[in-house]
């Protein structure tokens, strides 16, 4: 809770005790950047009443392929910590055999009232943390974090730490609806939400778009994608689609990955390199039309898209396939096609190219949406809804 001036005066005149801050202890690999975790927590800790702490790993394997270390915050609101991890890497059995040795004793020199835990509760670190918070601090409260949107059968031992975390859990935060749904499936019946992944909207914004296509040596229509360079995310889909449309136009693309000799077979294929992060907004304002054209397999279909809202921040107009969660995160803020059909894909460029009305409608309602759900102050804020809900003494502890 806010303080306010009348608790102020209360606690002067001894008629009650001032609260103290809610602890909530952050924990996972994502806080080791700036553009992903520390944004998260940098938001929470905004609010008075909270005390944000953060825990995340000294290394971390990113992307499967290179390994990443922790960047410290600068001047944050909130205490930030790492830890050396045991099993970071294990081969098929990828980060989830990774665990955190010391972690009682940290847990209980810190005593959080709610542990914010965002790692698959699959994963062996879920399993230890909630375990040890079971047993020697069972106030605590635990948030476990989802975005596994394909209900499979695990093997040993990992469907057994999923069973043990979602059991210990207090809480569950989805990433989509299908994710929820996923969870429900295995055996939680308490209590849950949706909350989509976060932007920066100070980073992420409409900029000049003409001189951002000017210094790409871009021109005419200008469809991008950023992300894998690979099959499933449906490149090959959108290759199809692009060959039928006509005129001056180009297929702009930011990432890496094994297609990419192929693509830049095509003479309006233009490759801008893997950008980071930073150079994001540069490349989505040069853009007419940002395409996520993912496909579903077996094993993964899309658990949210960031570069979707990451482009609606730019006030950039979307369109996505109907793979996993990208016709919630567009929302009424974009097109969606069928997967895998490349005629529909074709049909939808089309529209946009010739209505600028339209595409004038999708780049505020883009930018709307994304300042009421997916920005991370909007993040924060659901997730401090959540803290309540799960302790209704908030700001007292629980």
């Amino acid at each position: 809770m806010e303080i306010t001036r009348n608790d102020v005066d209360a606690f002067r005149d001894g008629v009650v005790a001032l609260p103290r801050p809610f602890k909530v202890l952050l924990i996972g690999h994502q806080f080791q950047v700036p553009s992903e975790g520390q944004a998260k927590a940098a938001a929470l800790s905004k609010f008075s009443d909270l005390a944000v702490h953060v825990l995340c790993p000294e290394r971390y394997r990113e992307a499967e392929v290179r390994w990443r270390s922790a960047l410290e915050p600068r001047s944050p609101g909130y205490s930030f910590g790492t830890t050396p991890v045991q099993n970071a890497w294990c081969g098929p059995a990828k980060w989830y055999l990774q665990w955190y040795p010391g972690f009682r004793e940290k847990l209980l020199a810190l005593k959080p009232d709610v542990i914010d835990l965002w790692e698959e509760p699959w994963n062996l670190l879920s399993a230890q943390i909630s375990g040890v918070c079971a047993r020697f601090l069972p106030a605590c409260r635990l948030i476990s974090e989802t975005e596994q949107n394909i209900s499979k059968r695990l093997p040993i031992p990992f469907e057994w730490f999923r069973t043990q975390t979602l059991r210990r859990a207090a809480y569950v935060v989805a990433r989509n609806r299908e994710a929820l749904a996923v969870t429900r499936s295995k055996g939680y019946t308490g209590p849950a939400r949706v909350v989509g992944n976060g932007v920066d909207t100070r980073l992420f914004r409409p900029l000049d778009r003409a001189l951002c296509r000017q210094s790409a040596g871009v021109h005419g229509f200008v469809v991008g994608y950023a992300g894998r360079l690979v099959e499933e995310k449906g490149l090959l889909t959108l290759l199809r689609a692009f060959r039928q449309i006509k005129g001056a136009r180009f297929l702009f693309l930011s990432g890496e990955g094994p297609l990419l000799e192929q693509l830049l077979q095509e003479p309006f294929v233009k490759w801008a390199g893997a950008l980071p992060r930073e150079k994001l907004p540069w490349f989505y304002n040069a853009l007419d039309v940002l395409v996520l054209p993912s496909l579903t397999t077996v094993s993964w279909k899309e658990q949210f898209g960031r570069v979707l809202v990451e482009a609606q921040a730019c006030g950039t107009p979307v369109v996505g396939s109907n793979s996993g969660a990208i016709p919630e995160v567009v929302g009424e803020a974009g097109l969606v096609f069928p997967e895998n059909d490349d005629f529909a894909l074709r049909a939808a460029l089309e529209r946009l190219r010739s209505e600028k009305g339209l595409c004038e409608f999708f780049a505020r309602a883009g930018r709307q949406q994304v300042d009421r759900l997916y920005s991370w102050e909007a993040i924060a804020g659901q997730m401090r809804e959540i803290y309540f809900q799960l302790c209704p003494k908030l700001g007292r502890g629980c």
